[in-house]
């Protein structure tokens, strides 16, 4: 499930652009920013607390 800058983020993670794959780490309950290139919709998140992925 897509992801978009100006949301709150559900769970603490790295956010991935969907557009250029930049990357931003968000805390969960904070708002996703734009990726460091502009974009505003992140498709991937690794590195959760509690996922291997």
């Amino acid at each position: 499930m897509a992801a978009h800058a100006g949301e709150k983020a559900q769970q603490t993670g790295d956010f991935y652009c969907a557009h250029c794959s930049g990357k931003v780490h968000v805390t969960q309950g904070d708002t996703i920013p734009l990726c460091p290139n502009g974009h505003e919709t992140f498709e991937t998140r690794r590195n959760e607390p509690g996922n291997k992925t």
